[in-house]
């Protein structure tokens, strides 16, 4: 190889690694956990909330949060994934990933809506859906295949918005709407890059190199047209502004 090839290897080289970086850390930025949560959104956007619980078949998954509540002159039926603000309510509602019994829920809040004529309000947060065995053994594929026929057959107005973060069907289980929105530091993706770099490589630090063929950024899904609006975000982010942010999301 003579000299002039090699420093065009190098220089590719490097150019790739600091597209990789480059990309995990927009995925690390999306994540932050400063970012206004499901929770935090209905306490500042929504009035009259009252929380409903359960799916009626197996229990309460507190991944998802749901229930009616008015928005302005509007009665709508909210419906969010809640990752939690510290290690208590993390733990409590399991970072976000729901199980089987949080889309269950989600179905049944959407039926009831449908029944009121009342729009559907989802907030989208969440990594991915939980995958632990009991998950697996309860449905949980088949609880996200009947959550995304639900909002497909659904007879009253949807609208679903990307607070930080959208992975997988986990997401796309509450994200089958008449608009998408996001915010617009999200990440909305096919899998978190740790998850695919597991699959593809056996090896979850390759998460950076999968990241940047992903493109997790919103700002890809709107141009492909997964999702109709992006909400601007103040410098640096929605971390630093998260009332601001509520607001905007208003």
């Amino acid at each position: 190889v003579c000299s002039s090839d090699l420093g065009v290897l190098m220089s590719s080289s490097i150019a790739t690694t600091e597209r990789e970086q480059a990309a995990f850390a927009a995925v690390e930025l999306a994540r932050n956990p400063a970012r206004p949560r499901a929770l935090q959104v209905i306490a500042g956007a929504f009035t009259e909330w009252t929380e409903l619980r359960g799916d009626r078949l197996f229990g309460d998954d507190r991944a998802v949060v749901g229930g009616p509540a008015r928005l302005g002159p509007h009665r709508v039926m909210v419906i969010g994934q809640e990752k939690g603000t510290d290690p208590i309510t993390r733990a409590v509602h399991n970072f976000g990933m729901p199980h089987p019994e949080g889309y269950r829920k989600a179905q049944r809040l959407m039926r009831q809506a449908e029944r009121f004529g009342m729009p559907v309000v989802c907030l989208v947060d969440t990594p991915a859906a939980h995958a632990g065995i009991g998950a697996e053994e309860r449905g949980q594929a088949e609880a996200i295949a009947d959550s995304l026929l639900t909002m497909l057959e659904l007879r009253t107005p949807t609208v679903s918005l990307v607070l930080s973060e959208g992975g997988s069907g986990g997401a796309l289980a509450l994200a089958v709407a008449d608009p998408v929105l996001a915010l617009a530091i999200a990440v909305f993706t096919v899998a978190p890059p740790e998850t695919c770099a597991a699959i593809l490589y056996r090896d979850s630090g390759q998460r950076a190199r999968v990241a940047a063929a992903l493109r997790p950024g919103v700002d890809t899904a709107h141009d492909i047209g997964l999702v109709d609006e992006l909400i601007p975000e103040p410098a640096p982010g929605a971390h630093a502004h998260p009332q601001l942010v509520v607001s905007l999301i208003r």
